[in-house]
């Protein structure tokens, strides 16, 4: 490999140095094959009694490269011939020479390639015999990082077992009992965890693998070494490094200090760099740190102070860090620093001259003087500063003129350079002045002019069409410049149009016609935002454009006209006129005539003259049309006729010669103006009228008027063409031409002068669009402030009030004023006919300076048109108000508060004092104010500490004794007085701020404290403190260690906030070291600039840190036969324990998991014994874990291991090797042999104990039995035999024969064992099958019924093993799918109840085929039908036989259901048999359980139907020959439920049917799963929302609401139990009523309530409705009354304890009393009223009279019944036990909170719900008598009502106020007296979310006693001190701070406390003897408390 060098110049041109080398690399030579067995050296082993061609051992070798042919391996020698080596693979094999026992064989290898080159040789060594276990690798060696956690795996070391049995590891070697190893796996792991530094970083282990089978062990040794791992922190050797006086024009780069830390790792984890936080300073790798920029002595406190840190190598890096202090010294190289970067203010846009805008300050870091200017943003120069106070006003003169929304001054401090700089610096800050808009400017339409030229809409748009978009600005701001727009409308009359009042678009609300109306008048409104508004009005004339929508119409109808025959061409005759109600174009009309040849006449086609055109004596009448066409294609025509005559003519004559009409200006069109009319002389009477066209308005051009010819009378109308306009043209005169009708028409003329009269349509206006006025303050009510006058275009009513109408007849004062806007509503009125406008109240300048309205003029005397007009009216100032502060003096938090340091200089600014004058600064010197200081302080010399300036404000100091530390605050009275005299006074606060002149003084000089070994890194030691005089940053003070911990074993982290020192560990301290047990640490506390020292000593306690330790930690004790006595030492182990004391005393135990049949012991002098018998068969080797655990806290355990190898005797007889299942075909011929499994015909032997207590073995069959006869046995004495079949079987006469064989083994002295083989008998198909009939009964859940399999159709047949074919006859069902092969038949989801017969051909492939039937029931079952399901439990009874017949019997299923129709008198299909279980073994049998419904009206409740199969229990058991162990499933005798509080059965229902059959009856059942619930149901029981319950949990038609606990139930009335129950029951005297039977807790309380008519009766009994069975328990509990007496009976199954109460406890007086029954299980107790009537004082023997007491006899303690509970009496089902019957009424049956409901029994006689004594006095014709919201609780002949929560009143008709409490809110009530001493009864609805607060709490006189209900941790609480201490009850689980309202009660009898959520009853109910006091007088009632969060309660 040639290698070349060469160097390049700087020019990039190579260099001459080069050099050439050669390198030759030669490596060792290798063979081409080497070999790849595993482990090395290479072992085997082989049975020395081995046959011949056994494998031994597996040669391979690998190619090392590729090399060409097969392998072969070559024994070279050795073996001594005994082995041989297969050429091709390898395998080595004995040769079936014979090996002697226990020697090795040693056999030299090679391996040859396919070209022949050998490898090298190796050697294998073979033992004949067992080698023991062979290690991987005869040495291991781990590297095992520190710090590994203990228990994890850190390495697997393996062994080989050649006899290929388990092994299992042990560690024979362990120091320290360090590391441990996986029995079964061998991995090694730490036992706990280890530290590289501590100096012991190797360890050599000795691991031992054995067989327990053979007792053979290998062992090897493994050596690990502990590896550093990074868990050293970088330590500095200081915690703060400090360096002083540094000048702050030091260079960057400078070495100012260096700082040094050190690891405690190796290697890479030790190497440290160096760094620091922030971007001022660096640090180099040796630590030295220097500045990276120029230093700023301007910082806080001069100090720079950061964090540098240091990181070691490792991965992941670890840092530490220290703090370092540079302090620095001053030069002049600051810019002056605005206390704020921006400073914002508010103006209002009128605020005066000299206003103050703001304060500027800045503080130059160098201490120099500074001076500020305004640079930009005064450009108006509205704005004045006081360059050395940085007082910012509005100028004087002229007054100040502010527009919005801002300005922003650029204001300038410069400094005086008075520190030396090279130059003034300077600075700049922003001041924004935000201008606060007033109301001053009203809206304006600024084109409103010009809206109405654009305003136009053409007619006949639709709604909605736009017109145009008007806009208004309002220079104000914000909601003042704000505008909405409006229309206004006279009278509520719509104006036809509508505007969006956001953007000012008007559209049409109406579609319009030109002709009726042209224009329209809008007064549209802008209105702006402000709280009083301002109204700006545009008037707009909106046109209506025209569209061409009318005819042209004619003035006649036709035209007819006479002319002489002679008449001359070019004669004009006669004019047709037509006019058009359209505008413009529209309405320009175009005349013509109709063709006609000749064209005898013509027609100008724009006047409408007709002419002669042509020569008209050849003709007598001339019939034409003329037609008349407008300019929009729109015509219309009329006939025209002219006579040819030649009658001589004479002109008309007028009636009058002229005509005068006047009409007004709003006359419609096509109106009549008047009507005219002229006569003809001549003989044809008729006359044309025509208007002759004028020239200018007055004389009808424009046209206004048209005539029209009236036919009835010849006359003519004139009418009105156009809309007339006074104001345009008042008078018209109107010329009339007349022609009559003759040869040679004549005409004459007349004129009609029309006068236009004026209507109102012209707005009043003002004469002055603005009136301005002004008003002092304070003028008196009633002063005029303003006069108005408008006027009117229009005449008459309209015109003007103050000028001089035309029309000397109008009315002058028809206007009317009106006011609007601000101050329209009270301040101002105005004369509404002089418009003089007057003061309604006392003007107040300082309330408002300036009002703007509007007045509006309306002609017509109001109801006309209106004007309007803005009045603006400025209120002048008068000095009436005082100066005053903004806040009221001695007010210190936020009012005038200014700050100086401490030890400041004489005239020292301070603050700025600023009153304010609410008066008129432009207005004299009203608010001109001068400041002085009426209240000063002085010092100890009587000298004023402050002066002000007067004119500013401005406070300074005096003198320079200011020390926060004696006074840190001042109070000043300052006075400012306006130029009026007037005075006000503010308080100054002047905070003295602190300089650091107070070092820390730590507040103990010497701390001590201990601390355990054991303490956790980062734990806390002692938490030192210190104080400091100074505050803020100059009091921060931080702690470090400065001497006393070399090691650094401790730091101090620092909480800056409260001045402290938490001392934690930073390393494990140890005791056993000398050294450290105790430490006397140096701590120091430092500031900024001053430090203290202190001395903390910390002792270390010893902690049981190291457990005992064996030496050694393996023990072998010789072996031992498996029959060695007990007692037999095994071993002795001994141990040791470092620490002292009770950490290291120590005892020996043996670890259960390696000893799980407590066969060892060992006693605590190490001696390891046999305690019970050895089997080796089950334990051939123990490996016992001895523990050593010392007495520690927590205790430490050390381990041994003991291993004992158990040796083999003959205990064990011979077995079967596998389970054998033959088969012999029947109709075979005989012999044949019998095949044992598909493998074998032999039967094999085996045997548990070794070889030489094993085989070979003897095998007989025994002729014991009928079956063996038919067989033979031959044994082939090597453990195996074989079965011959001696004849022909028939499986149809027997299925399966069983053989039973005698093994015997050969140990000494044998064992033998007797087997039985059973033998199945095959069948073939050698009998016909025949028809069958099967019945389904299948049940459904609610319809619910998926796919299901119902079961096999019957098809009897001997063979059961044929294949049969089954298909449906007929169509098939869709309902219906069935298994051909099997015959399963199966209903398809979804199917309906209903009955289904079904028709099936069954074939097979022999016998003819057949047709079988099946009858499938499907039935529904409703929820209501489960929940009143009945449950039977019968013993020893399988599904099979229950659903089987026998014979012509029917099946026990069938039975059942037919002594249940006869026992409950119902139908057949009435009974329900829906689910059947088979249980598992119960007592060594099995059982069945049956459920069951039975429908009545509606379904009979189950406690009826248990108490009819109990009361008939041996009938049912006669009539189906089975025995019934259950009425009612119940698995609470069978579960164990002592340790809690009582048991419940519960039993659910899948929806999944399941099939159950037996021959042709199958029941698809509902599946059933019941189980034994643990726990006190009643007492526990759990409100879930209404959602959760299948079905209403509120009872008796009763409404479900969910509530914050769960759902509550709001009842109808009488229904009064928590779940609405039914709490009361009448009884007659002659009858029961059956209820659910009673299931008492194990600590139960059963109370009741009644009231007796008679003084004998039964009030309950819960028991056998019959006899028992012999050998049952009879449990019950029976009441009664006997002589007016209560009498109790219990019995528990053992015995019965009978209560009687004395005869002086009669209770038959018809009043409703209490009876108590409280057990344990055996203490049972009888109470009467509580006793209520006995005084605490009595004795205890006095309550005999009220309380009975007893235990019941035998072992048994609970009450364990299933029959109904019957009250009132019993059903006489049999004369077992008689009761008489009760009269009366029984209420509030009570079992462990859980409220009975009495409405509905299962069965009653002579009973009826509520009570028939009682109820008449709660119920009235008018409803209850306590109405809807209370309860009625009724005695004889009286009531009482018990409100609902939240009400109250006689009749609970009044709401409860609610009450808020927040914290330390407290109601406190005195009682009057009255009340029990003895019991207690609290109500209120609660709602809060404090988790914690009192409620309510009661006192006593006595100073000790109260009870308190109080909120704990967000749960109800009570506690009490009755006068023997504090007890408490707590309702768990149940929180109340849940935001919502609760009801909460709390009740007392003596010293036994109820709480209850909700009125109660399961978990929401808790009661607990609280003491053992009994009374309490309540004196006094607090509700709330300071402790309480805020809650609400009524």
């Amino acid at each position: 490999m040639p290698l070349s060098a060469g160097s390049q110049g700087p020019d990039g041109e190579s260099g001459e140095e080069w050099y050439l080398c050669r390198l030759t690399l030669s490596l060792p030579s290798q063979a081409a094959l080497q070999w790849a067995m595993f482990p090395s050296p290479y072992l085997g082993a082989v049975g020395p009694d081995a046959p011949p061609g056994s494998a031994v051992y597996q040669l391979s070798a690998r190619h090392r490269e590729e090399t060409p042919g097969q392998t072969q391996f070559l024994l070279l020698d050795g073996g001594e011939e005994c082995f041989e080596v297969d050429r091709r693979s390898g395998q080595i094999r004995t040769t079936g020479r014979p090996l002697t026992p226990s020697k090795e064989y040693v056999l030299r290898v090679q391996a040859l390639d396919g070209s022949g080159q050998k490898g090298s040789p190796a050697t294998v060594a073979i033992l004949a015999g067992y080698r023991p276990p062979q290690f991987t690798n005869a040495s291991y060696s781990l590297n095992v990082p520190e710090n590994t956690p203990a228990g994890q795996p850190v390495s697997v070391v393996q062994a080989l077992s050649f006899q290929r049995k388990s092994v299992s590891y042990m560690l024979q070697v362990n120091p320290g009992n360090l590391f441990s190893v996986h029995q079964e796996s061998g991995a090694l792991s730490l036992t706990r965890s280890v530290d590289y530094e501590s100096g012991h970083s190797v360890h050599q282990l000795r691991v031992r693998a054995s067989e327990p089978d053979t007792g053979l062990s290998g062992a090897a040794e493994v050596v690990v070494h502990i590896t550093d791992e990074n868990d050293c922190t970088p330590e500095f050797l200081h915690s703060i490094y400090t360096r002083d006086n540094v000048p702050e024009s030091t260079p960057p780069g400078t070495s100012l200090l260096q700082v040094l830390a050190r690891d405690c790792d190796s290697g890479l984890n030790s190497d440290l760099s160096y760094f620091v936080h922030g971007e001022d300073f660096d640090i180099t790798s040796g630590g030295v740190v220097s500045p990276t920029r120029r230093l700023d002595y301007e910082r806080p406190n001069h100090v720079y102070e950061f964090v540098v840190v240091a990181v070691d190598a490792g991965l992941p890096p670890r840092t530490g860090t220290a703090s370092v202090r540079i302090r620095v010294a001053n030069s002049n190289d600051e810019t002056p620093v605005f206390s704020q970067s921006a400073y914002k203010t508010f103006l209002s846009e009128d605020a005066g001259p000299d206003t103050l805008v703001a304060i500027v300050h800045a503080n130059d870091p160098d201490g120099d003087a500074v001076s500020y200017a305004i640079t930009g943003g005064n450009e108006d120069s509205n704005f004045l500063l006081d360059k050395q106070k940085g007082i910012i006003k509005l100028r004087r003169s002229p007054p100040p003129r502010l527009r919005g929304p801002q300005y922003v001054l650029n204001i300038t401090a410069t400094d005086d350079n008075a520190s030396g700089g090279p130059f003034p610096l300077s600075s700049s800050a922003q001041v924004i002045v935000g201008i606060n808009d007033i109301n001053n400017n009203k809206p304006m339409f600024q084109e409103c002019p010009n809206y109405s030229l654009n305003a136009v809409v053409l007619e006949n748009q639709p709604p909605g069409t736009l017109v145009l978009r008007v806009q208004a600005h309002d220079a104000d701001m914000g909601v003042n410049g704000e505008v909405k727009y409006g229309i206004m409308n006279r009278d509520g009359v719509s104006s036809g149009f509508d505007i969006d009042p956001d953007t000012g678009v008007i559209v049409t609300t109406a579609s319009f016609d030109r002709e009726l109306q042209r224009e329209h008048m809008l007064s549209v409104t802008a209105t702006d935002q402000a709280e009083e508004p301002l109204i700006g009005i545009c008037q707009i004339t909106v046109l209506i454009g025209d569209e061409n929508d009318n005819d042209p119409k004619f003035e006649n109808s036709r035209y007819q006209y006479f002319l002489r025959e002679d008449t001359p061409v070019g004669t004009s005759f006669l004019r047709a006129a037509a006019h058009d109600d359209d505008q413009g174009s529209n309405a320009a009309i175009t005349y013509s005539l109709t063709n006609q040849k000749p064209a005898y006449l013509h027609i100008n086609p724009s006047t409408g003259w007709i002419y002669v055109n042509h020569p008209i004596s050849q003709t007598s009448r001339i019939n034409q049309q003329v037609v008349a066409s407008d300019g929009g294609q729109r015509s219309s025509s009329v006939d025209l006729s002219v006579i040819i005559t030649n009658v001589h003519n004479q002109p008309p004559l007028w009636e009058q010669p002229e005509y005068w009409v006047t009409v007004p200006e709003n006359r419609a069109r096509d109106a009549r103006v008047e009507t005219i009319k002229a006569t003809s002389p001549l003989g044809d009477p008729r006359v044309t009228y025509n208007l002759e066209e004028g020239q200018v308005p007055e004389t009808n051009m424009p046209v206004r008027f048209y005539i029209k010819p009236n036919r009835a009378d010849s006359s003519a109308s004139i009418l009105v063409a156009e809309n007339l306009d006074y104001e345009t043209t008042r008078l018209f005169t109107l010329r009339v031409r007349v022609q009559n009708v003759a040869a040679v028409p004549l005409a004459s003329f007349t004129t009609v002068y029309v006068n236009v009269t004026d209507v109102n349509d012209n707005v009043p206006f003002f004469l002055s669009s603005t009136y301005e006025a002004t008003v002092p303050e304070g003028a008196e009510v009633g002063t005029s402030v303003a006069q108005v006058s408008a006027s009117d275009l229009d005449s008459g009513l309209h015109g003007e009030v103050s000028a001089t109408d035309p029309d000397q007849e109008a009315d002058q004062t028809a206007l009317r004023y009106s006011l609007h806007g601000q101050g329209a509503d009270g301040e101002f009125t105005i004369d509404e006919r002089t418009g003089r406008i007057h003061a309604q109240r006392r003007l107040d300048r300082e309330e408002r300076a300036a009002w703007r309205f509007l007045v509006f003029a309306t002609d017509e005397a109001g109801a006309g048109l209106t004007g309007f007009a803005d009045v603006l009216l400025e209120v002048r100032d008068v000095n009436d108000n005082a100066p005053f502060f903004p806040c009221p003096a001695l007010e210190v938090d936020g009012c005038f508060v200014g700050q100086v340091p401490e030890n400041s200089p004489a005239g020292t600014s301070v603050m700025e004092m600023r009153a304010m004058d609410l008066d008129d600064a432009n207005e004299g010197k009203n608010a001109m104010m001068t400041y002085s200081i009426i209240k000063n302080v002085r010092n100890e010399i009587n000298l004023n500490l402050f002066s002000i300036n007067a004119s500013s404000g401005t406070i300074y100091t005096v003198l320079r004794s200011l020390d926060r530390e004696v006074e840190e605050r001042y109070l000043v009275v300052v006075e400012a007085r306006d130029g009026g005299g007037l005075a006000g006074t503010g308080t100054a606060t002047i905070m003295i701020s602190d300089v650091n002149d107070h070092p820390p003084v730590f507040t103990q000089r010497v701390y001590t404290t201990q601390v355990t070994e054991d303490l956790e890194v980062n734990s806390e030691v002692l938490v030192v403190s210190a104080t400091d005089g100074d505050e803020g940053e100059n009091a921060v003070v931080t702690f470090s260690i400065v001497g006393g911990d070399e090691d650094r074993k401790f730091f101090v982290e620092t909480d800056k906030v409260n001045r402290r020192g938490v001392i934690k560990l930073q390393k494990m301290v140890d005791f056993e070291k000398p050294r450290e047990r105790t430490f006397n640490l140096t701590l120091k506390a430092e500031d900024a600039d001053f430090f203290s020292l202190a001395y903390c000593l910390v002792q270390v306690e010893d902690s049981n840190d190291h457990a005992p330790v064996f030496f050694p930690q393996f023990y072998e004790s010789p072996a031992m036969s498996e029959d060695v006595p007990v007692g037999t030492i095994v071993a002795q182990v001994t141990a040791s324990d470092l620490d002292s004391g009770q950490n290291g005393r120590f005892s020996y135990s043996i670890s259960k998991e390696s000893d799980p049949f407590d066969q060892f012991l060992v006693d605590q002098s190490g001696w390891v014994v046999v305690a019970d018998s050895l089997d080796r068969e089950k334990i051939s080797q123990h490996r016992i874990m001895v523990l050593a655990t010392d007495s520690g806290s927590p205790p430490l355990t050390g381990t041994a291991i003991v291993v004992v190898t158990v040796l083999d005797i003959n205990d064990n007889g011979p077995e079967f090797e596998v389970s054998y299942k033959p088969v012999v075909w029947e109709n075979m011929a005989a012999p044949q042999a019998v095949r044992m499994n598909d493998s074998s015909l032999l039967i094999h032997a085996t045997d548990r104990d070794t070889s030489t207590n094993g085989g070979p073995f003897s095998i007989r069959l025994l002729m014991l039995t009928s079956d063996a006869t038919n067989f033979n046995l031959t044994d082939f004495r090597n453990g195996s035999a074989a079965i011959t079949a001696l004849r022909t079987f028939d499986r149809e006469r027997q299925k399966e024969y069983r053989l039973p064989i005698l093994m015997v083994d050969s140990g000494s002295p044998p064992m033998s064992s007797t087997s039985t083989l059973t033998v199945v008998i095959g069948d073939r198909n050698d009998h016909p099958h025949s028809s069958g009939h099967t019945n389904f009964v299948v049940y459904s859940y609610e319809g619910i019924l998926p796919t299901t399999v119902l079961g096999r159709v019957q098809s009897p047949d001997l063979d059961d093993w044929s294949e049969k074919v089954y298909r449906f006859e007929g169509q098939p069902s869709r309902l219906f799918s069935l298994n051909q092969s099997s015959g399963a038949l199966s209903l398809r989801e979804g199917a309906p109840p209903g009955s289904y017969l079904l028709q099936v051909l069954v074939s097979d492939r022999t016998w003819p085929d057949v047709t079988s039937s099946a009858q499938v029931e499907v039935r529904e079952l409703q929820q209501e039908a489960l929940s009143n399901a009945a449950s039977i439990r019968f013993s020893n009874l399988t599904l099979e036989e229950f659903f089987s017949r026998g014979g012509v019997e029917e099946s026990r299923f069938s039975r059942l259901g037919g002594v249940l129709e006869d026992l409950l008198e119902v139908s057949p299909e009435s009974v329900q048999i829906f689910s059947v279980r088979a249980d598992g073994p119960r007592g060594g049998e099995k059982s069945l359980s049956v459920w069951f419904v039975a429908r009545g009206s509606p379904y009979y409740k189950k406690e009826k139907l248990h108490g009819y199969v109990a009361a008939h229990r041996a009938k049912l058991e006669a009539l189906l020959d089975v025995s019934i162990s259950q009425v009612g499933v119940d698995e609470c005798p069978a579960t164990d439920c002592a340790p809690s509080g009582g048991c419940s059965s519960e039993v659910s229902f899948s929806q999944v049917p399941v099939a159950l059959s037996s021959g042709n009856s199958s029941l698809v059942s509902l599946s059933a799963s019941s189980s034994a619930q643990c726990g006190c149901r009643g007492r526990e029981e759990v409100h879930f929302p209404c959602a959760t319950y299948p079905t209403n949990p509120c009872l008796n038609g009763g409404s479900c609401q969910d509530g914050p606990l769960g759902f509550r139930c709001k009842c109808p009335p009488m229904f009064d139990g928590p779940e609405c129950q039914q709490t009361k029951h009448s009884f007659g005297g002659q009858g029961y009523a059956w209820f659910p039977p009673i299931m008492p807790c194990f600590q139960s309380h059963i109370s009741v309530e009644f009231l007796a008519e008679s003084a004998n009766g039964l009030l309950l009994y819960d028991g056998p409705l019959g006899p028992p069975h012999s050998g049952e328990q009879e449990d019950f509990i029976a009441l009664e009354l006997r002589n007016g007496v209560p009498a109790l009976s219990v019995n528990h199954g053992s015995g019965t304890l009978t209560l009687q109460l004395p005869p002086k406890s009669s209770v038959s007086d018809r009043r409703w009393h209490r009876l108590d029954i409280l057990s344990d299980g055996k203490v049972v107790q009888l109470i009467l009223d509580q006793c209520g009537g006995v005084t605490v004082s009595e004795a205890e023997g006095e309550e005999s009279g009220c309380r009975a007491k007893g235990e019941t006899p035998g072992h048994h303690r609970f009450l364990n019944v299933f029959q109904p509970l019957q009250l009132g009496g019993v059903k006489e089902t049999s004369p077992h036990r008689r009761y008489r019957s009760f009269t009366g009424c029984i209420r509030n049956l009570v079992v462990d909170s859980k409220m009975y409901d009495l409405a509905s029994p299962g069965e009653s006689v002579d009973s009826t719900p509520g009570c028939r004594l009682t109820d008449g006095v709660c119920v009235t014709a008018a409803g209850p008598s306590c109405g809807p919201r209370a309860s009625c609780l009724a005695d004889w002949g009286s009531f009482s009502c018990e409100c609902q929560p939240g009400f109250s009143g006689h009749k609970c008709d009044s709401a409860l106020p609610e009450f808020s409490f927040d914290s330390g809110s407290v109601v406190q009530l005195q009682l009057r007296g009255g009340g029990s001493s003895r019991s207690t009864d609290v109500q209120l609805l609660l709602r809060t979310r404090a988790s914690s607060g009192t409620l309510l709490s009661m006192r006593s006189r006595e100073p000790d006693a109260f009870i308190v209900l109080e909120i704990s941790e967000g749960l109800l609480s009570v506690r009490a001190n009755l006068g023997d201490g504090v007890h408490a009850l707590r309702l768990p689980e149940q929180r109340v701070d849940v935001g919502q309202w609760v009801l909460v009660g709390l009740s007392r009898h003596d010293n036994l406390f109820t709480l209850r959520l909700e009125r109660g009853g399961g978990s929401r109910e808790a009661r607990a003897q609280l003491g053992g006091r009994r009374e309490v007088e309540v004196h006094s009632l607090t509700l709330g408390s300071d402790e309480a969060g805020f809650l609400e309660w009524k």
